[in-house]
């Protein structure tokens, strides 16, 4: 597998949800998302629709991580390890504006 390192996917207004990737036609058989240290906020990872009020359209939550430990991280894999997954179909959202996820995809 090939990782593609995206960095820091932010998120600039709060209820605003922002695409893993601008690219429509960008498949990969996984993606990894984690959060930063520092976060003082919850992250949302979800589909179209994201809804961080009501969590409609939410995957996972992660919330702000405690001041030692690794930070969290949540890995979204194709069945068959094709590159079936379309990375655009991924949103994050964030409770406090400016904060985000580190995404890294791969692909086969």
């Amino acid at each position: 597998m090939q990782p593609t390192f995206l960095g820091k996917v932010t998120v600039a207004t709060a209820g605003a949800p922002v695409r893993l990737s601008t690219d429509p036609k960008l498949r990969a058989c996984m993606i990894l998302i984690a959060t930063i240290p520092g976060l003082t906020g919850s992250i949302y990872l979800g589909g179209a629709g994201l809804n961080q009020a009501t969590l409609q359209g939410v995957m996972i939550q992660f919330n702000a991580p405690a001041a030692l430990g690794p930070p969290d991280h949540f890995v979204v894999e194709s069945e068959d390890a094709s590159n079936s997954l379309h990375v655009a179909d991924y949103f994050i959202d964030a409770s406090v504006s400016g904060e985000g996820a580190l995404v890294t995809y791969f692909q086969s």
